[in-house]
């Protein structure tokens, strides 16, 4: 079985790498890692931040190494000042905050190709993670846009109804969405409510390492 992990910054991700013994390739512009655990093989593609080109890098992986499952770790800002640094969540569903047709009476996020704005994840793939970790499930904002002032998350958070917010996760989980491919999204808090690109930059490798060995269980997991 073929399995697919993006993640947008090689910190995100560099110690796990280093732990499996990853090979890397560069493929179609792509830094792509791969890797044998059990009887899968995985693939882990490094995408640049933003919607585009997670996006991109999401259908690299389903197209080129048809893969079965993507994965996407990463870090996020918090929007509640109750979800603590460097703490980990599944996402359970997502709004691309950025996505506006309103002028045609559409409510500001909604893809007409959805039922709903927040675009809902695996469920199956939610349960399965939380029988190795009991993380919670969290919505998440996001779009091409790094969020650092608190006034900016307090309004995503009223608007959207959101728990935190990033960069990558509509256009990883709308590709996989569109290919029929189970997606799991599995985020660590690198920047709080009041925090913000300072907060980021020191805390970010350290909020990654809270799901490094949560990776190698799903993987033992999957069938």
């Amino acid at each position: 079985m073929n399995v697919g992990i993006v993640v947008a910054m090689e910190k995100e991700i560099a110690p796990f790498l280093q732990k499996v013994n990853a090979r890397l390739n560069k493929i179609n512009g792509f830094s792509v890692w791969d890797f044998i655990w059990e009887d899968k093989k995985v693939y882990v593609c490094i995408s640049s931040v933003g919607e585009i080109c997670a996006s991109a890098a999401t259908q690299l992986l389903i197209s080129h190494f048809d893969v079965k499952y993507v994965f996407n770790f990463g870090v996020v800002g918090a929007l509640r000042s109750d979800i603590a640094l460097l703490s980990t969540m599944y996402v359970g569903d997502v709004v691309h905050y950025d996505m506006d047709t309103s002028y045609f009476g559409d409510p500001v996020g909604r893809y007409s190709i959805f039922d709903d704005v927040a675009i809902q994840c695996n469920k199956q793939l939610i349960d399965l993670a939380q029988k190795i970790a009991p993380w919670p499930v969290v919505r998440c904002a996001s779009a091409d846009k790094f969020v650092d002032s608190k006034e900016d998350k307090t309004r995503l958070a009223t608007q959207f109804g959101a728990d935190i917010c990033d960069m990558e996760s509509a256009g990883i989980l709308i590709t996989s969405r569109l290919n029929n491919v189970p997606c799991l999204l599995v985020k660590a808090v690198s920047d709080s409510l009041s925090g913000g690109g300072k907060e980021f930059a020191s805390s970010c490798q350290l909020a990654a390492t809270g799901y490094m060995n949560f990776i190698t269980q799903l993987l033992g997991n999957l069938k």
